[in-house]
């Protein structure tokens, strides 16, 4: 069974000096594929979160790369493209050996790494609690899915406002 999203004040807050910027960022959805394949997922506030911030990121324009098994080496070299205009990393979807495993070299091209908290999947919300811990020790921003959308949405340029 699908474990609930752990609350804000169970995780360790951001010590991440730099802020998010619709201009500056990439979303990077890792192994969605794979949680669209699990029924248990799919009416979970994980999928709708997941959804959301893409849905969000197509809108602004901002670059979506899709971390999956067989395309996983085009997605790695996309995401090495991006960096160079696009420093800020915004991570979602399922939290792989291989997501900790890059994680790390991510970081020497870019101090600009953000995981959504709302957005990730561990094998339970202990691990999930104690992940967010680690990377926040280790300086990676962390947040949640209405945070991220609220600081695209008013980082914007302002031809991507909608006024009423």
């Amino acid at each position: 069974m699908l474990y609930a999203m752990p609350k804000k004040i169970q995780l360790a807050p951001s010590q991440a000096k730099w802020q998010i910027s619709s201009s500056g960022s990439v979303l990077v959805l890792v192994g969605l594929h794979n949680l669209k394949m699990q029924a248990m997922v799919q009416k979970t506030d994980l999928m709708s979160n997941l959804v959301q911030i893409n849905n969000k990121a197509v809108t602004l324009n901002i670059p979506v790369v899709d971390l999956y098994g067989d395309d996983l080496i085009q997605g790695m070299q996309q995401l090495g493209e991006y960096t160079s205009t696009h420093p800020q990393l915004v991570f979602t979807g399922q939290v792989t050996p291989m997501l900790k495993q890059i994680l790390p070299h991510l970081q020497s091209v870019t101090d600009q790494l953000c995981i959504v908290d709302d957005a990730i999947l561990l094998a339970n919300q202990e691990q999930h609690i104690q992940w967010i811990e680690n990377i926040s020790k280790e300086g990676l921003h962390h947040m949640n899915s209405y945070s991220l959308t609220r600081l695209w949405d008013l980082s914007a340029p302002s031809s991507y406002i909608v006024s009423s």
